[in-house]
């Protein structure tokens, strides 16, 4: 009678495989993933994050939205900016109607980076909800059902936009807070969050007159308001750094005209 040796165990992919190249495996998986990795390795599409990432747009705008702005507020708590800037932009998106609901499809190719760039930049600058790109209608749901659901995505979209300001505070990309807050603004002239974070921006690239009209502003609609009283303080005193630089400039000129003339 004759015997067979057993297997130890289940017989292990990787046992001979170079460690980069199992980092580079573990990296397609969503679980492990590093860094985007939209390839399967052998030419083709990483379909597990293709199915992940179809399953982010599943549900109702309202829904989708939401979900969006949760994942980016978790990364601004992590002082993850970057990426929360990028689920802030997609909430928003999603909110405008500028990103349809997808579905997976197995043989579909992964979007290329410039569209999704694209679609990117056309949500970044819109300033408010608009009836005709905000809401995927049903035709079995009421008028009072749109209008909340309508309502419900230009809270989501405002937040998102102050949120994204935020980020883009402090990662210094000032233009971008100045864009942001503005098309809050549309949506609601008397947001103070909106002219308060406008202020710091504009402070922050010397914006003077600009940055004290968003205090001034924001003072009216919260009297009381110490962040923008302190606010304030640093308008006044950086202004008056800059005038004393501009007369110091001014008395350089003036002598060098002088010792030319003697």
């Amino acid at each position: 009678m004759s015997t067979k040796t057993a297997a130890a165990g289940p017989q292990l992919k990787y046992v001979d495989t170079p460690t980069e190249t199992l980092m580079k495996d573990l990296n397609r998986l969503p679980l492990f993933m590093t860094e985007l990795d939209t390839t399967d390795g052998e030419g083709g599409s990483n379909m597990m994050l293709e199915a992940l990432q179809a399953l982010a747009y599943e549900g109702t705008p309202v829904e989708v939205s939401k979900n969006f702005k949760v994942q980016g507020n978790e990364c601004f708590q992590g002082k993850q900016y970057r990426d929360a800037v990028e689920f802030y932009t997609k909430a928003i998106m999603t909110g405008l109607g500028k990103q349809k609901t997808t579905t997976f499809d197995e043989g579909s190719a992964q979007k290329t980076k410039e569209a999704e760039e694209k679609k990117i930049a056309e949500a970044y600058f819109d300033s408010k909800v608009s009836d005709s790109a905000a809401i995927n209608l049903e035709a079995e749901k009421t008028e009072e059902d749109l209008a909340k659901e309508k309502s419900e995505l230009s809270e989501i979209v405002t937040a998102c936009y102050l949120n994204r300001a935020a980020c883009n505070l402090e990662l210094k990309n000032y233009r971008r807070v100045i864009n942001d807050c503005a098309a809050v603004l549309q949506i609601q002239p008397t947001n103070a969050k909106a002219y308060y974070r406008t202020a710091k921006a504009c402070l922050a690239i010397d914006k003077i007159s600009e940055a004290q009209e968003c205090v001034d502003r924001g003072l009216k609609l919260e009297p009381k308001s110490t962040y923008f009283k302190e606010l304030g303080i640093k308008i006044f005193q950086r202004e008056n750094y800059l005038l004393k630089l501009e007369q110091q400039e001014t008395k350089r000129e003036v002598m060098a005209k002088h010792v030319v003339h003697i």
